[in-house]
């Protein structure tokens, strides 16, 4: 191949990956984006990616519990912490997604292997019957500017230190 060859190849790989990432970025539904940021919310829970998790929820997160953003966090680590593996398995029971704003409601199984209070954590998680509601605000333009604003489980006893 001439070198023009080359130059035509990379420029029309260059415009579909372009028009790919426009698509990706821009063109999907809310509840396609709401979709992929809940799998990555999840599986930054079972990488106990701290960072992630923090960063996926908003900085004025608040919820039942009490949790702001950084108690939230700091309870998921304690419960989640000493899990040497960790599977989580959604079942989406409900998505509704609109511009701007997003609510996910889904049954939450666990498994796991670790030590201390993992087994006590994966019995109480798998007990509960309630399904989880995940509230999304959109908070830039990106698909990844989506941010849970607030957690909830009607069956989720947290213990009040």
């Amino acid at each position: 191949m001439s070198p023009r060859s080359y130059i035509v190849l990379g420029s029309v790989i260059l415009l579909i990956s372009l028009s790919w990432f426009g698509w990706w970025a821009f063109g999907r539904s809310p509840a396609d984006q709401i979709r992929d940021r809940q799998q990555a919310f999840l599986l930054a829970l079972e990488e106990r990616d701290w960072d992630d998790v923090k960063a996926m929820l908003t900085d004025d997160y608040a919820d039942d519990y009490g949790h702001d953003r950084d108690s939230a966090v700091q309870d998921a680590q304690q419960a989640l912490g000493s899990f040497l593996s960790l599977t989580i398995k959604p079942e989406i029971v409900q998505l509704q997604a609109v511009p701007g704003l997003a609510m996910v409601k889904m049954k939450i199984r666990v498994e796991g292997k670790g030590l201390g209070i993992s087994d006590m954590v994966v019995a109480q998680v798998n007990s509960i019957e309630e399904p989880w509601f995940f509230h999304w605000h959109k908070k830039g333009p990106w698909p990844w500017d989506w941010r849970i604003v607030q957690i909830h489980n009607d069956g989720l006893h947290v213990p009040q230190l």
